[in-house]
């Protein structure tokens, strides 16, 4: 499982980083800027989709177990 939590890190970095990088070229402004931003937009939503559903077919199969590994007990 140390493998799993690595790649959801690993997700959660890329997602930050777009979520930096779409504020760099929103302050930036300027036409090419949008475009950029829209894209980085795009990547952001795209990753973090990714990951939900990846998580919720990783329960589904019963790889991981929510209720056990979220909730206290």
């Amino acid at each position: 499982m140390d493998w799993l939590k690595l790649i959801v890190i690993i997700f959660m970095l890329m997602i930050l980083f777009s979520l930096f990088r779409g504020l760099f070229f929103l302050t930036k402004g300027g036409d090419e800027s949008k475009k950029q931003l829209l894209k980085s937009l795009q990547w952001r939503i795209a990753l973090s989709t990714l990951l939900f559903v990846a998580i919720l077919a990783l329960h589904y199969f019963g790889i991981i177990d929510l209720r056990t590994q979220l909730l206290p007990n």
